[in-house]
């Protein structure tokens, strides 16, 4: 049984909510789950490509994640991924943390800019809005008969 009684970000299109980040800079979001599945995307963005960059950035928080561990000596548990900012000359990533199991990632052209943080800070208001829905069930696994 699940502790959830409300729907999730993997059980529920919010590609309507994520299409709320695009202009003013922004080209594109995805919702992934910490595991690396893509839970949805905005318009434009196909859908392979889609699944390719939720588990690109599922593994770069977790190695962002592996790497603070080892610097800090902290406890897994103790350690939870806020974001990342991944910053080129012509385009800026945003990697947040959207939820138990899910992050969020945010194009963003231009480089270190009132753009990027206006984007962000954007980001941020969908992730406080939405909440727990922006969350993800944990999978099971299942063993072939």
């Amino acid at each position: 049984m699940s502790e959830y009684t409300h729907v999730t970000a993997d059980t529920v299109d919010m590609t309507p909510q994520l299409n709320t980040l695009l202009g003013d800079g922004v080209t594109g979001a995805v919702l992934f789950s910490s595991d690396g599945m893509m839970l949805t995307h905005t318009d434009g963005i196909p859908r392979d490509t889609a699944e390719k960059l939720s588990a690109a950035f599922s593994g770069l928080a977790s190695l962002h994640t592996s790497v603070f561990l080892e610097f800090s000596g902290s406890r897994p548990e103790q350690m939870r991924m806020k974001y990342n900012i991944i910053d080129f000359t012509e385009m800026t990533v945003a990697v947040l943390s959207a939820g138990r199991n899910t992050g969020l990632a945010v194009a963003v052209e231009g480089d270190r800019s009132p753009r990027v943080q206006a984007a962000i800070g954007k980001s941020l208001k969908l992730i406080k809005g939405l909440g727990s829905y922006l969350e993800a069930r944990e999978r099971q696994l299942t063993t072939g008969q």
